[in-house]
């Protein structure tokens, strides 16, 4: 299938609402193979692309696994992992690992976080090591009239806080792959995303707020925690008192949901509850990459 994205659409729009579902069907039982495959190896320290060690390094047969830094990965070594890798396979194992950590929130990914000439810009953490990605409008365009006159993107890697990669260490090209999700990143018929284990807090923060409330349970540890709960009761007409605060409270503790979500329960019909719901102060803050002028 060429890589144009009015073909593909042309092509798509061919197709009837049952081949669409055909073809989405079989993309999401192969994520789920994969994402299988991915979890088996990690919780026995083993990587699924190449089935060997993450402690382990073999300079013939360069693979993502390096990038945790279990082995003996130096700086000088990242090449080899963006020449045989494209984006989207560096960031896609980066994620998943990520939230086999911590689920949604070692993913910084916010759009409202992201400076608006920025095409991709995101951290994502995971144990003492923090990764971020980032391209400019102009990185994607490629810089006319020197050497990285080709669309790239910059990549920072920080192990304990201290710069292991810089974002000016390297200018790494995007595949032809890359550029043709990348073409349709605002296209309406197409979505691509990392999967269910890729997913992080911009995902987190589009779930509806009613299946938020419902769903989710108090953190132990507030380090832990994916969102931030903020919760409003106007009670003007029919005053509360504090036997009931106090009974709402223990349900809370009692089941592990939010008291949030108690009030919301409790109170239906007789006062105004409004929740605010925003990422947890605990997610990593985006990296930022400040572009060096050209003269």
């Amino acid at each position: 299938m060429p890589h144009d994205p009015d073909k593909i659409r042309k092509f798509f729009e061919s197709l009837s609402p049952e081949e669409i579902q055909e073809l989405n069907n079989k993309n999401h039982e192969e994520h789920v193979r994969q994402s299988e495959v991915f979890k088996e190896g990690y919780a026995k320290d083993l990587c699924y692309l190449c089935g060997k060690s993450f402690k382990t390094i073999s300079h013939v047969e360069p693979c993502l696994h390096w990038l945790l830094r279990r082995c003996k990965f130096r700086k000088k070594d990242f090449p080899k992992v963006f020449k045989k890798y494209s984006y989207h396979n560096i960031a896609s194992f980066l994620r998943w690992c990520a939230n086999q950590e911590r689920l949604l929130s070692n993913i910084n990914d916010l759009e409202d976080e992201k400076a608006k000439n920025k095409v991709i810009s995101y951290s994502i953490k995971w144990k003492n090591i923090e990764w971020t990605f980032d391209c400019s409008k102009n990185d994607l365009s490629g810089h006319s009239g020197t050497k990285v006159d080709f669309p790239h993107y910059h990549f920072q890697m920080r192990i304990d806080g201290n710069r292991f990669i810089s974002f000016n260490d390297f200018h790494i090209p995007f595949t032809d792959e890359d550029l043709f999700i990348l073409s349709l990143k605002d296209e309406d018929w197409f979505h691509q995303d990392f999967g269910t284990i890729g997913s992080g807090m911009q995902d987190a923060v589009s779930i509806p707020l009613e299946s938020i409330l419902e769903h989710t349970t108090v953190a132990e540890d507030e380090s832990e925690a994916t969102y931030h709960f903020s919760t409003m009761i106007d009670a003007s007409d029919n005053p509360l008192s504090g036997e009931e605060i106090w009974k709402m409270q223990q349900e809370a503790k009692q089941t592990g949901k939010s008291l949030s979500f108690i009030a919301q329960q409790r109170l239906q019909g007789r006062a105004k509850v409004q929740t605010m719901i925003s990422p947890a102060n605990s997610i990593p803050d985006i990296a930022k990459r400040t572009e060096h002028k050209k003269r």
